[in-house]
């Protein structure tokens, strides 16, 4: 079954809180129809957690992965996590919380991703959003 994907992000960098956008400003907006399976999900990394499987339903190789993070309990500090590709000794990716967040994000696009794994270094369970879409 064909899905169509559709992914905006917009991007504002200012010199103050004034937001004068001043350093950068970019909005950027893709669809595409050409992936065949796709979907999104939830699921929870754990304290401590090492190499986790994060499981990619419906796809073989994945060609659009989005990611957020953000500790389970919103009462919890964020924690970073790291994520490996097509295997636990994979190029790792961490995903971290800017300062004052709770929420760390990744957005990638490719043609080489059959699987991915998780890495929870900190002791706060952590929520992770999947959203994901290739053949």
């Amino acid at each position: 079954m064909p899905v169509r994907v559709r992914y905006k992000v917009e991007v504002a960098i200012s010199s103050s809180t004034a937001e004068e956008r001043d350093l950068g400003n970019g909005k950027f907006e893709v669809v595409v129809d050409s992936l065949n399976e796709g979907g999104s999900w939830k699921t929870v990394v754990a304290g401590g957690a090492s190499n986790q499987q994060i499981q990619l339903p419906n796809v073989a190789s994945a060609q659009f992965l989005a990611i957020r993070t953000s500790p389970k309990n919103p009462n919890d500090p964020a924690v970073a996590l790291t994520f490996t590709k097509n295997s636990p000794t994979g190029e790792a990716i961490v995903v971290a919380p800017l300062s004052g967040s709770k929420e760390g994000y990744f957005l990638f696009t490719t043609s080489t991703l059959t699987s991915l794994y998780c890495s929870n270094a900190g002791s706060t369970a952590t929520a992770v959003q999947i959203y994901v879409g290739g053949d």
